[in-house]
């Protein structure tokens, strides 16, 4: 089905990209939410994927990310900047929407469930709530080393990753399931992020009690503690997820590997079955 793209400017400069089908369904329109150094950029698979079947789709551009206005001051940014940003998407869209949130946009995500009304949440490799991040989280010391070389701090209050394919390829990417010219756009893409945000954001405390809507969990296997060995199996059983997909060989950016299509269909039967 054709589909028009199309950038959206809200209030304080902040951005969202449109994917609006020729013909409309009654299908219950998509927001994504990008993670840490991303923009919607990231999501053109899905946007695309779920246009062409007549649902009309939307991606936020946090401030200082991307499309949106305020890279100059995204060294004050904190999180809860991010929820306002996609509240904002909210309003623009002026009906009930089904959240994606991926990594850092996951538990802002969750944050913008516990407090407005969304029709489902969908937490693609999420940032966990403080409350699990507390209880459960293990970070793996492998991958502590890559980051502590990966990303750079600046003067500004903002954390810049460094330009290297092989380490992007080992934090983001399951070994051999991304092409080359998806980890060479991601790699040009990839923006600044706020130091504040990167330390701080999986320890924003979410009431699972006002998450009313169905939540849908895909991560990966490990990341947990002795007592929660699997950190988005924690995740799910937190908000007694409607289902869950924890996997041991899909990366963090899933929806942009070279399977991508199986997440796709995948994330289409939680939307819409």
């Amino acid at each position: 089905m054709k589909h028009a793209r199309s950038i959206k400017e809200l209030t304080r400069g902040i951005v969202m990209e449109c994917c609006i089908p020729s013909q409309q369904s009654t299908k219950t329109p998509l927001l994504f939410v990008h993670g840490n150094f991303c923009g919607s950029w990231c999501w053109r698979n899905l946007l695309i994927y779920f246009a062409q079947r007549g649902v009309s789709c939307y991606a936020v551009n946090f401030r200082g990310h991307w499309l949106s206005a305020g890279h100059a001051a995204l060294g004050t940014a904190i999180t809860e900047h991010y929820v306002e940003d996609v509240e904002q998407c909210l309003a623009a869209i002026g009906t009930g929407v089904i959240l994606f949130g991926h990594s850092m946009g996951g538990i802002v995500s969750q944050k913008v469930a516990e407090n407005n009304p969304v029709k489902s949440l969908i937490l693609v490799d999420s940032a966990p709530c403080r409350e699990i991040t507390e209880n459960c989280f293990q970070p793996k010391p492998e991958v502590g080393d890559i980051l502590k070389d990966l990303f750079k701090p600046l003067s500004d209050g903002t954390v810049v990753m460094e330009r290297n394919r092989d380490m992007i390829k080992k934090i983001l990417f399951e070994t051999g399931n991304v092409s080359e010219e998806t980890l060479a756009q991601a790699t040009a893409y990839l923006g600044r992020e706020s130091a504040h945000v990167l330390k701080n954001h999986a320890f924003i405390s979410v009431d699972p009690q006002k998450v009313t809507c169905p939540v849908y969990v895909i991560g990966r296997t490990g990341y947990g503690n002795q007592k929660n060995p699997d950190l988005w199996h924690a995740l799910a059983d937190y908000y007694h997820a409607a289902d869950r997909y924890i996997s041991g060989d899909i990366g963090h950016c899933m929806y942009m590997e070279k399977n991508w299509q199986h997440h796709a269909a995948r994330f289409e039967k939680w939307c819409f079955e």
